[in-house]
């Protein structure tokens, strides 16, 4: 796989992220949240690409806390990158 930052904000939720911290986000992705986001909303922010398939993370009112962070980008490669820690809204 070819992850690639890039500097796209997520139009909207479409899985998440749970039982992880933003350390283990970052050594996935092999690079440091690279979004300003909302800041009164979004601590950490990922934009990126996998294999030219757009993908972002994001966590959201503070539910990095609590191990949750949200996602978007397809469910396929989203699970290969982070497997049973990735859950699907559909």
């Amino acid at each position: 796989m070819n992850i690639t930052p890039n500097n796209s904000i997520a139009s909207h939720r479409t899985g998440a992220l749970v039982g992880l911290c933003d350390w283990d986000i970052t050594a996935k992705l092999g690079f440091s949240p690279n979004i300003e986001d909302d800041p009164d909303k979004v601590v950490n922010s990922w934009g990126f690409d996998v294999d030219g398939k757009p993908c972002a993370i994001w966590d959201y009112k503070g539910s990095h806390k609590r191990g949750i962070f949200s996602t978007f980008g397809p469910r396929d490669v989203l699970r290969r990158l982070f497997g049973d820690h990735y859950v699907s809204d559909r």
